[in-house]
């Protein structure tokens, strides 16, 4: 679209075929990533079945392994900034353990947590799970709900940990 625009007012970019360029990639607003996958997937099974048929063993990661689960946000994923996401799957993965990947784009965290890494019953089907957003798990920076996230927690009965970014911090 941009391009259209731009060939009335650019010299150059009429001469480019608009109709070949690809269509944009749109990002389902909930999903489980990973780095290396082929495609964004919108349930544990199909991402399993990759992850264990085809990265796991390629990656030398063992089946019985511990699975960390990772909580995400989407705006990282859908801009590329995610290369702290990155660093953290490969060190992860490095050290033997298995990773599954959740992200939204709202800040209501606890519902892919919920959808993807939780069992029927609610448990845990991961060992541990890690917040990289930088948010609380129900809320963002003005507000939270803590009454939910300890429902969730409870439920998924797993360590969480989170990590704080430093993003508007310095050393000094």
């Amino acid at each position: 679209m941009l391009l259209r625009v731009a060939g009335g007012y650019v010299s150059g970019v009429e001469d480019i075929d608009t109709e070949a360029l690809m269509d944009p990639v749109v990002l389902p607003d909930m999903g489980i990533w990973h780095p290396l996958a082929p495609q964004i997937f919108d349930n544990m099974s199909e991402y399993k079945e990759w992850y264990d048929n085809v990265h796991c063993p390629a990656a030398g990661i063992l089946p019985n392994a511990p699975t960390i689960g990772l909580v995400l946000q989407k705006s990282h994923i859908a801009t590329k900034d995610d290369g702290h996401y990155v660093g953290v799957v490969q060190e992860l993965e490095r050290r033997g353990a298995r990773v599954a990947c959740t992200y939204t784009g709202g800040l209501d965290f606890s519902v892919p947590v919920q959808e993807y890494l939780a069992g029927p019953t609610g448990e845990g089907m991961v060992d541990a799970l890690v917040n990289l957003t930088g948010f609380s798990l129900v809320g963002g920076p003005a507000s939270q709900d803590a009454k939910k996230a300890k429902e969730v927690l409870m439920k998924l009965n797993r360590p969480y940990l989170v990590s704080v970014p430093l993003v508007f911090q310095s050393f000094t």
